[in-house]
């Protein structure tokens, strides 16, 4: 077969796909911050979203602040592309590890906050299109910021 042509129909296929899951994910955030008494548009910008869950979540700055910069850099490394140019792929592997445990530990908290357990948490990172909202369906009710360990 061409290559043209199953580049094309797998373009045709996954696109669809991938805008209608992150629709899902920002309505998702949307109704979160909404519970949580956040502003709502902070789900239709990235790095500010993370923030504001964050922030909602653990009520720590330091923590919110580490977390966006991770997804800020990962965001820059990994979707642009820019780390495969300028820096070696160890750099691009620590910056994901650092994403994944910072997206870990606030999912923890915001799934605490919700008075849910710890494997909801790693459903918000794995399965961010369903999690979030389910997270707001239902009887769950926002009962403020986490912060700490699991206890």
């Amino acid at each position: 077969m061409d290559d043209l042509f199953i580049s094309n129909t797998m373009l045709a296929l996954w696109f669809p796909a991938v805008v209608i899951l992150s629709l899902s994910v920002t309505a998702g955030r949307w109704a979160v911050l909404g519970k949580m008494g956040r502003r709502r548009w902070a789900a239709l910008i990235p790095i500010f979203s993370t923030w504001e869950v964050s922030e909602g979540a653990s009520g720590n700055r330091a923590l919110s602040t580490v977390t966006s910069a991770a997804s800020a850099a990962y965001f820059i490394w990994g979707v642009l592309g820019l780390g495969g140019y300028y820096v070696t792929e160890w750099v691009t592997a620590l910056l994901l590890a650092l994403f994944i445990v910072t997206q870990l530990i606030v999912s923890e908290r915001l799934s605490r906050a919700f008075g849910a357990g710890p494997g909801y948490a790693v459903g918000l990172v794995l399965v961010p299109f369903v999690a979030y909202p389910l997270l707001v369906s239902g009887n769950k009710v926002y009962l403020g910021p986490v912060d700490g360990a699991l206890s």
